[in-house]
């Protein structure tokens, strides 16, 4: 949610400045090397321009990219794998980067989806002048439907995708992007009640209604029926807090609650999204043990955690890089099943426990 301070050349995955090649990577056995393609959006709903970083199955051999402190297994432009693939979008958290959760997407990937990672204009670690404002809440679920649109209609990939098995996975603000896509209908009184009633409250969304800077609106979400389902990490839930917000939303969807969250508060936002989900049997919800509100985000080279302080920080005793292989392998695994059509099965979670 905070703003996260970190090294321009790190991100510039969707101009590939600053980036160096080294030796080719092997791949294990069963795994698609990850390919990756620039993807331009213009979202017609919101009049913006913006980026996707889309990467997708591979049978070209990757190499290790650096950019920056950063490595990554990457095929540039390289040749999409046989198959229809399933597309998955992943929305990044206010102020975030569309390379915050490449963990989970290398891993869709290797497992055969194709994965878009937008970053939100005027939303993001460049440019976070929207961060709380109700043009943010409205324009987040556009830039989704512009995202698959965009892909879509990408000469490289679009032939290459399953357009019956399209998901959302969202952090944070990205969460509540998710939701809002998939029809959940949101309404801004809900954070400046919030807020004003509690001083104790301190969403970092706050600041602007207790400023008298929050319009209440309600913001009625078009479902985008091409969603089949969501995961939300440790999403911002209040918005959604009116008994019928949640009533267009009937799609399997994951909810994982920080178990440690500081930069939101329980009851108010992933106990809000559970109490009020339509269909209780279409939710998986767990909490993650020990889990910080940036624990979702990829784990950092240990050079950088200085320059980043809380994103870069979870509570003691919390494995980032441990968590991250669990997380990553339940959202394939949940994914993978919910897609096609077997959303009834009880899913073996890793990562978190129930409720």
């Amino acid at each position: 949610m905070k703003n996260i301070k970190l090294f321009t050349v790190a991100f510039a995955f969707s101009v590939l400045a600053g980036c160096s090649e080294s030796t080719e990577v092997q791949k294990n056995n069963g795994e698609f090397y990850i390919g990756y393609e620039k993807v331009d959006v213009e979202s017609k709903a919101t009049g913006e321009q913006f980026s996707v970083a889309l990467i997708y199955p591979s049978d070209t051999p990757s190499k290790q990219v650096n950019f920056g402190p950063f490595k990554m297994e990457l095929s540039i432009g390289g040749k999409v794998a046989e198959g229809k693939f399933p597309l998955v979008v992943i929305s990044h958290g206010s102020g975030g980067t569309n390379l915050g959760h490449r963990s989970i997407a290398f891993a869709l990937v290797k497992s055969g989806f194709v994965v878009g990672m937008p970053l939100h204009p005027k939303n993001n670690y460049i440019n976070n002048q929207f961060a709380g404002t109700v043009s943010n809440w409205k324009n987040r679920p556009q830039h989704i439907s512009a995202s698959i649109d965009a892909i879509l209609s990408s000469r490289n990939v679009s032939e290459s995708i399953n357009a019956q098995k399209i998901a959302v996975v969202g952090h944070s603000t990205g969460g509540y992007t998710a939701l809002a896509v998939a029809g959940g209908k949101a309404d801004t009184s809900h954070i400046v009640d919030l807020c004003l009633s509690n001083s104790q409250i301190n969403e970092p969304f706050c600041g602007l209604a207790r400023e008298n800077k929050t319009e209440k609106v309600k913001i009625e979400n078009l479902r985008d029926e091409r969603i089949k389902a969501i995961v939300m990490m440790a999403p911002v839930g209040i918005l959604f807090n009116s008994a019928d917000s949640l009533n267009k939303v009937d799609i399997p969807a994951l909810l994982l609650r920080a178990e440690r969250d500081t930069e939101l508060t329980e009851p108010y936002q992933s106990e809000v999204i559970a109490k009020n989900y339509r269909n209780p049997k279409l939710l998986t919800y767990c909490t993650v043990p020990n889990a910080g509100h940036y624990s979702f985000i990829t784990p950092f080279p240990e050079a950088m955690k200085n320059e980043l302080g809380v994103v870069g920080e979870d509570p003691d005793g919390f494995d980032r890089r441990a968590f991250h292989e669990t997380l990553s392998s339940d959202i394939v695994n949940f994914l993978d099943q919910t897609l096609n059509s077997e959303h009834n099965k009880k899913l073996q979670l890793t990562s978190c426990l129930d409720g």
